[in-house]
């Protein structure tokens, strides 16, 4: 699955948000809990996070490409299916009363034996959930929100 979404403010803004993985349990509504696994230090590839959302077992995510201010992926495998997400900042120009954007693309897709009963499963809570985190992504980086509301997914 695919979410887009345009957003009113600096790229760079919006990267500060999305890249801030061990506050997301702060920012997004669809993350209960996150926890560094391993050393303190930069982000980058090789760093994994224990990640607690509503109504889905915790997952072991690992930055398998990191790119500043341009966008990330994480991968988890568990029980015979391995979940991919990555997240894109795109610069968007400015529009023609000169205010800056941007893109926000975050992609979800799952593989492996069991891959297909995870998409019937849970596919439609997914899609809601990377929706409003998309949403919630854009409403901290346009300075319309203080944090996360509780989860409803």
């Amino acid at each position: 699955m695919k979410v887009e979404r345009e957003i009113a403010a600096d790229a760079q803004r919006l990267w500060s948000l999305v890249s801030d993985l061990e506050r997301w349990d702060e920012l997004l509504p669809t993350v209960q809990q996150i926890t560094r696994i391993g050393p303190e230090g930069p982000i980058g590839v090789g760093t994994r996070f224990a990640v607690r959302q509503p109504g889905l077992p915790k997952a072991v995510y690992e930055v398998t490409d990191w790119r500043p201010r341009r966008g990330f992926t994480w991968v988890a495998s568990a029980g015979g299916v391995r979940t991919t997400a990555s997240h894109e900042v795109l610069e968007a120009g400015r529009s023609t009363d000169g205010a800056s954007g941007c893109r926000l693309v975050l992609k979800l897709t799952w593989s492996g034996p069991l891959a297909g009963l995870v998409r019937l499963l849970l596919g439609a809570k997914a899609q809601r959930m990377v929706e409003q985190e998309a949403a919630s992504f854009a409403e901290l980086a346009e300075g319309r929100s203080e944090g996360a509301a509780p989860a409803d997914a």
